[in-house]
């Protein structure tokens, strides 16, 4: 669509058309010194970030069950899914803000990995 209007106007060949090709979908020019953008994080497996999601859930996952069970009067079996659930949907849910971060945006399925872990530890103590 860019390049049929840049045929439509002549500005193929003529002096300034980098510079038009660069425009983005408003129009405007792009800078002309547009600094590539900063190398992505490492994600790794291990490390400080997945032990804070693990450590996150499992305490979700705990403090949800132990109100549910002892101020709202849901049974162990009852409770478990709904505490996990919030626990996950609240992981999920900040993966989905990550995105949309200016610095370094990175919905990262290996936070959510370490979000799982945190629950499944949870929900083993809970049946202990």
């Amino acid at each position: 669509m860019l390049l049929a209007a840049l045929l439509a106007s002549g500005a193929v060949g003529a002096p300034g058309a980098a510079a038009q090709v660069l425009a983005d979908t408003t129009g405007r020019p792009a800078p002309a010194s547009a600094a590539p953008p900063p190398p992505r994080p490492a994600d790794d497996w291990l490390g400080r970030d997945k032990a804070l999601h693990a450590g996150a859930s499992f305490l979700l996952t705990l403090g949800g069950q132990y109100v549910l069970v002892n101020k709202a009067g849901l049974s162990d079996d009852g409770a478990l899914p709904v505490s996990a659930g919030v626990a996950l949907g609240l992981g999920l849910l900040k993966e989905t803000a990550d995105v949309n971060r200016e610095v370094h945006p990175l919905f990262s399925w290996r936070d959510l990995a370490a979000d799982a872990l945190g629950v499944l530890l949870a929900a083993l103590l809970i049946e202990l």
